[in-house]
């Protein structure tokens, strides 16, 4: 029997584990339809979840295709955590004049990897999943 748990999480509970981290994972389908997975530094803007990023790729793929961006946080020796998946449609925001996206490029955003990022994709449409692994506290029966 296993000592952990698996829960789901809202989507405002995904929202608030976004809040935690500041890096993820980004995938999309390439050329060849396989699908590439980029690391990226990223923001969260109310619902939006938001990156910038120097990669061809994801300048090329994610615009109008369809993205997948995930972020968890595993602690190593409880074996406890979380992750969250994002799915959507990505959006290059890079030059979009809307209040959203205006807002979202304002956000504070640490890049962690060398380079100049300065093409933004949002993910429109967003779908959010997640997930807590946890230990149950145990209960004591009292006869």
């Amino acid at each position: 029997m296993s000592d952990a748990a698996l829960e789901s999480l809202t989507e405002d509970e995904c929202l608030v584990m976004l809040q935690r981290t500041k890096y993820g994972r980004v995938a999309v389908v390439n050329e060849q339809g396989r699908p590439e997975i980029f690391p990226v530094n990223f923001v969260l803007h109310d619902r939006t979840v938001a990156f910038a990023t120097a990669s061809e790729v994801l300048q090329s793929w994610a615009p109008l295709g369809h993205v997948a961006f995930e972020a968890d946080i595993i602690d190593p020796t409880t074996r406890e955590g979380w992750d969250v998946v994002v799915a959507g449609e990505g959006a290059d925001i890079t030059d979009a004049l809307d209040q959203a996206s205006l807002d979202t490029r304002s956000d504070s955003l640490e890049h962690w990897a060398p380079g100049h990022k300065d093409r933004w994709i949002s993910i429109v449409n967003p779908r959010f999943t997640g997930r807590r692994l946890y230990k149950p506290v145990p209960t004591t029966t009292f006869y």
